[in-house]
């Protein structure tokens, strides 16, 4: 499914720089978090984690932590399928509030736990790959003017 997932990605932004794809990926096959944005960022060679909210809106991805939110959902969802494991059971595993997991999943997805299952990892590479084509056209390159 990562494969699938990362191939999807790359075709839905080819241009992305090196390092960019770098994170992503690491992102996704970690499961979620690598970090804090300042840990992140130093860790490829930037100074602040602006700059890393900059390179990544740049290149036409979504913010650092939504990332890593849909790594994680996609996680839970597939592990959900593999070995029939409640989101309730996978939130205790991982340390966190279940009624927090499924928020992150209602906040990203805009559906309850139940219908996101119900609907598969499938879906939710869809509909990260959706966000990921939405989320260039939305953010769209700025460029200075000056007043005239």
């Amino acid at each position: 499914m990562l494969v699938k997932l990362l191939s999807g990605m790359r075709a839905a932004r080819p241009g992305m720089q090196f390092v960019t794809r770098a994170i992503v990926e690491a992102i996704f096959l970690s499961e979620g978090s690598i970090g804090s944005a300042d840990r992140v960022a130093l860790s490829v060679g930037l100074r602040t984690r602006y700059q890393l909210a900059r390179l990544l809106r740049r290149d036409g991805m979504p913010a650092l932590h939504r990332l890593a939110a849909w790594a994680t959902v996609l996680a839970w969802v597939q592990a959900a399928e593999d070995h029939g494991v409640s989101l309730c059971r996978l939130a205790c595993r991982s340390h966190r509030y279940p009624s927090a997991c499924y928020r992150l999943v209602r906040e990203l997805t805009g559906l309850a736990w139940e219908q996101v299952r119900a609907r598969g990892s499938g879906w939710v590479e869809r509909q990260f790959i959706k966000e990921l084509r939405a989320h260039r056209w939305r953010n769209p390159k700025r460029e200075c003017t000056t007043p005239s």
